[in-house]
């Protein structure tokens, strides 16, 4: 029995071994059951150092061509494509946040890393694609993401000031850290993972004055704090410029004059540029913002000009805001950023072929480049002429005025045409590249969404039902009751767009205006509100506009029970002092000058259909009513009422599913607003709101002058369109619905009217 027994804890002792080496991967589960992951274990060392001129990995100097691709804003299994394209193109690096309130959401004490926020997976892939990495740690991100990053019980935390000298948030910043760099200890360079930069914080030199003193001593603690993880490779903060132990980084549009200043502050630091915005993020109500490929490869050729070693293309592939990530508020749904890869993680042309092409030159100057000191300033050829030279056979030639007309110029006894706003890269008297240079027959704007199809005949069956309707016992909405209206994100925890406001109303003489109408009037509120009396629908309003709806009582009656359903349609992602961020009814509430603000109130968290979770498709308890399908506008089969649920099956027969060529989408130009969910996966928000920008390109994109630096408002498209009609949906989650790929079920909740009839599946395949 002995030697059984020794034996006995002998094996067990090897499988403790194993499992402390191997790991497991952490799914939902609480703080004391996590086993830190050490999935593969990285056996090549990597050393990374840095100097003025560049990062040095393994005593190599590196010229870094880097891209953001956030990993929670595709599938997982698009992952490999998107970091094969990259790779492909000349990306070396790629660069993510981690986003905090992805990866716990609810609670301090649990973890949540299934599905696409698996993001040891994404690094494996990084590190097989041989794609270095640059992890933004923060923890907060900004990213145009809910929130900043910030988990909302954060707010719950007695107290506590965000990015602040305080010591609740240090303490939560600490413990969030610390576990990120324990989770991903493998990962990091010195122990043979891709990760070569990390980064504390983001963007704070902005907002630090804010904070006064204390600012100042939390940029110091955040980089000292860092720095005291030892995770042995170099730590970045951007737009950072008086810290030292870091490397200080530029985020923008043009970065090229703030080389010289971060030089001379920070003399043995390189010279990177974290966020070149090569194009920019969408509101609700906006045209689609688009910037020039020739400006933005004239500002990067002028940043390698003056000595820049890293570029990092925001966004390289920007993807989609899912469920309710985008922050804003007021941020749509798509997350594209003009990319060089579309939203559908496909080439965006001719960015996506002209930045290959940049690349591949940088590369094959990049020793030239990096083994000379950058000039200490360019040699001028005129007023708006500028050379930097480096070594004897290369040369940038810039070119930044704004004329409309070419200039002749010459340089080392050759004579050249340079265009106005442009960079010549030129070697050996030789011209590589023309950042102005548009090839023949090129396609301009040629992207998915420009070739997207309908397939024709692939709805199976509608179905409809209320939310009124829906079954109120056990559905998870917990009622408070308050003298007064209590502040949204008390009430729902940030786990729903939705907070019913209810009270009960009994009308008096000072209700009424002069011609016997009631008139509501909302003085405060965010973001958006639906009001309701007795169930019926009396109108909407969104802020920052002062809500004042007519009310319609059934049948004229002085007492009913009026009904705000207050929404939220993404949370701040880039403010100081977030901790105070306040959504829903905030402000006094009357009917005439009946004061309504302390008339007892009921609140409630969520619509009756997400507290049940009515998107399971695997529920069958929903007495569902079945529709006549293909009616078209006329339908009057179709309940066609506020807070309506649909429920499409559609068929997959027959459809092409090689996720590496295959897209497809959502045409919901028929609906109104609401939110989508196919086979369970939410795809997220959709809103027809109409872009009425008053600035907005009608001519075309190839006959638009690049000339000048870019800014948003000068060059928008699709004005007088929805702002995003279009809504993508990932191959494979359409094909993952365990009835053996034959049908999908897309769920919707539509907030105000529409016809789920005329919903279109696209697709970039022709499909008969």
């Amino acid at each position: 029995m002995g030697t059984l027994k020794n034996n006995f804890q002998l094996l067990w002792l090897i499988l403790l071994i194993i499992v402390l080496v191997n790991g497991i991967t952490i799914k939902n589960l609480k703080n004391n059951e996590i086993n830190f992951i050490n999935n593969n274990i990285k056996n090549n060392k990597i050393n990374v150092t840095y100097d003025r001129r560049s990062l040095i990995v393994n005593g190599e100097r590196k010229l870094l061509i880097s891209g953001s691709v956030h990993y929670p804003r595709t599938s997982e299994e698009m992952w490999p494509i998107i970091l094969k394209q990259s790779k492909d193109a000349g990306i070396d690096i790629i660069e993510t946040y981690i986003f905090w309130n992805i990866h716990q959401p609810n609670s301090p004490s649990e973890y949540y890393f299934e599905g696409n926020t698996n993001i040891t997976k994404f690094l494996d892939l990084c590190q097989e694609y041989g794609l270095y990495v640059n992890l933004r740690i923060g923890p907060y991100v900004c990213a145009e993401w809910t929130y900043g990053g910030f988990p909302i019980w954060l707010k719950e935390i007695p107290n506590i000031i965000y990015r602040d000298y305080n010591q609740q948030w240090m303490n939560e910043m600490s413990i969030w850290m610390e576990f990120v760099v324990k989770y991903l200890s493998n990962y990091f360079a010195p122990n043979g993972g891709p990760i070569i930069l990390a980064q504390v914080e983001n963007e704070y030199g902005w907002l630090e004055q804010e904070y006064g003193l204390n600012g100042t001593e939390y940029a110091k603690w955040s980089i000292d704090f860092a720095n005291n993880l030892n995770i042995g490779i170099p730590w970045i903060m951007c737009q950072q410029n008086d810290i030292d132990s870091a490397i200080n980084t530029c985020n923008g549009y043009y970065c090229h004059d703030w080389i010289t200043s971060h030089r001379e502050q920070f003399p043995n630091q390189p010279s990177f540029w974290t966020e070149n915005w090569i194009g920019w993020f969408e509101n609700w109500g906006q045209a689609k913002p688009k910037r020039p490929v020739q400006d933005m490869l004239f500002s990067n050729a002028r940043f390698i000009a003056y000595g820049g070693s890293l570029i990092n293309y925001y966004m390289w592939f920007g993807g989609t805001n899912f469920g309710r990530t985008s922050g804003g508020p007021w941020i749509i749904t798509s997350y594209d950023y003009d990319a060089p890869l579309d939203e559908f993680g496909q080439p965006n042309e001719p960015k996506f072929s002209l930045s290959s092409k940049f690349h591949q030159v940088l590369h094959m100057i990049e020793f030239d480049l990096l083994n000379n000191q950058p000039p200490t300033s360019p040699t001028f050829l005129s007023q708006s002429i500028e050379v930097h030279q480096y070594g004897t056979n290369l040369s940038f030639i810039t070119n930044f005025g704004t004329s409309t007309s070419p200039n002749q110029i010459l340089w080392m006894n050759q004579t050249y045409t340079i265009q106005p706003w442009s960079v010549l890269i030129i070697y050996n008297n030789e011209i590589l590249f023309d950042t102005s240079y548009i090839p023949p027959n090129t396609l301009f704007n040629n992207n998915t969404i420009n070739n997207l199809k309908p397939v024709n005949n692939i709805i199976q069956s509608i179905v409809e039902i209320s939310d009124f309707d829906l079954n109120n016992n056990n559905n998870g909405g917990n009622i408070i009751k308050s003298i007064s209206p209590i502040e949204q994100l008390l009430i729902t925890k940030d786990t729903s767009d939705y907070c019913w406001y209810s009270t009960n109303v009994t009308t008096t003489s000072s209700s009424y205006n002069d011609k016997g109408n009631l008139f509501l009037t909302i003085s405060e509120f965010y973001d958006y509100v639906h009001v309701f009396i007795d169930n019926e629908y009396q109108g909407s309003a969104f802020s920052p506009s002062l809500c004042q709806l007519q009310l319609l009582p059934k049948d004229n009656s002085t007492t009913f029970q009026l009904q705000i359903l207050s929404m939220t349609i993404g949370l701040e992602n880039y403010a100081e002092h977030m901790e105070n961020y306040t959504r829903g009814i905030l402000g006094s509430v009357l009917i005439g000058t009946q004061n309504l603000t302390n008339n007892q109130w009921l609140m409630k968290s969520g619509l009756i259909g997400e507290n049940i979770k009515i998107f399971n498709i695997n529920d069958n308890t929903i007495n569902w009513i079945k529709t006549t399908q293909n009616l078209g506008p006329s339908s009057t089969t179709l309940i066609q009422k506020p807070l309506t649920w649909y429920k499409l099956n559609i068929s997959l027969i027959g459809l092409p599913n090689d996720i590496s060529s295959t897209v497809y989408a959502l045409n919901m130009s028929s609906m109104n607003k609401g939110m989508i969910w196919v086979n369970g996966y939410s795809i997220g928000r959709y809103w027809l709101i109409e872009a009425t920008q008053s600035i907005c390109s009608q001519s075309s994109i190839e006959n638009y002058s690049y000339i000048g630096e870019y800014d948003p408002s000068n060059y928008r498209v699709d004005c007088n369109q929805p702002s995003q009609s279009i809504y993508s949906v990932p191959l494979d989650w359409l094909f993952n619905n365990n009835y053996n790929n034959q049908y999908a079920t897309i769920i919707i909740i539509e907030e105000l009217d529409g016809n789920p009839n005329e919903i279109q599946l696209l697709s970039n395949k022709i499909i008969n």
